[in-house]
């Protein structure tokens, strides 16, 4: 019977931890990582290796548009906008993989015989997207923070031009922030898991038409192909809206550093104006 639950399914007990068939995906793409960090540290030479080319190219690719495009402090957050792609590209991708959502175990669900898979995408689980999204939120509010001061972040933030306006843009700024975290973790979670269903869909209806065989091989094949991009799409659209959500945060110039450049600047007008320096 076609059945796909929205939710994780259980698998066993880890103490007082449930562990879920999407959690194995996430611990899937987490070990993923630590192998291709593992040969990358290791093994890296000046002259690239195929392997070693596969995996410096995401990380170029992703920190050359992070540059470009993040503004003076780009560094500061370059390496988490990089580890973000590519786990959340590996996370969408093991749903790929055979097996996973197809190899499990059957119980009976409303007098039915359902598959529970061993294995499911994490990004097919709100748990994991919202998960993500906390990490992607505290992020920009914590190098808001940093690179500004709390006063300077609460000031940029919510806080309105003209000052009369406050009252009443201080509370959508506020939904606005929220709205953030929101759209990142349902964005994500509902186009994987809309990818899931569309595939069990196909794989059941072109295995149910026995009579027209090629079919279940040329279309679960073509949708097969799409999702690899949607994957790939999804994880860059959560990594540059973090970067996004980041660069809107971090003040271009912070307080300090403006002090000390009026600063120089003053000193260099009354070195180079003689009335100035005779003064």
């Amino acid at each position: 019977m076609l059945h796909v639950e929205i939710r994780a399914e259980p698998l066993f007990q880890l103490g007082p931890m449930t562990v879920t068939n999407s959690m194995v995906g996430a611990v899937l793409a987490s070990i993923l990582v630590l192998i291709a960090a593992f040969v990358f540290v290791r093994r890296a030479t000046l002259l690239p290796t195929r392997m070693q080319s596969l995996i410096e190219f995401p990380i170029e690719w992703t920190a050359q548009i992070v540059e470009a495009n993040g503004g003076r402090h780009w560094r500061s957050f370059a390496p988490l906008i990089v580890a973000i792609f590519i786990f959340v590209l590996l996370a969408n991708w093991i749903g790929l993989l055979p097996g996973v959502g197809t190899i499990g175990y059957t119980e009976v669900v409303e007098g039915h015989e359902v598959l529970v898979p061993f294995v499911r995408p994490a990004s097919a689980d709100l748990n994991f997207t919202l998960g993500l999204a906390l990490v992607s939120f505290f992020a920009f509010i914590g190098l808001g923070i940093r690179k500004g001061g709390v006063m300077a972040y609460l000031k940029h933030t919510f806080i309105a031009e003209p000052a009369y306006m406050t009252p009443l843009m201080t509370p959508i700024h506020i939904i606005s922030e929220l709205s953030r975290l929101i759209s990142l973790s349902f964005r994500l979670f509902g186009n994987v898991f809309a990818g899931e269903v569309l595939l069990a869909t196909m794989l059941f209806l072109t295995t149910s038409v026995v009579f027209v065989l090629p079919l279940a091989f040329f279309v679960p094949g073509i949708f097969l192909s799409l999702e690899l991009v949607f994957g790939f799409v999804q994880a860059l659209v959560f990594a540059f809206l973090t970067m996004a959500y980041i660069v809107l945060a971090v003040p271009e110039h912070d307080e300090h550093e403006e002090s000390e450049e009026h600063g120089a600047n003053h000193a260099s007008t009354r070195s180079t104006d003689p009335a100035l320096g005779a003064a």
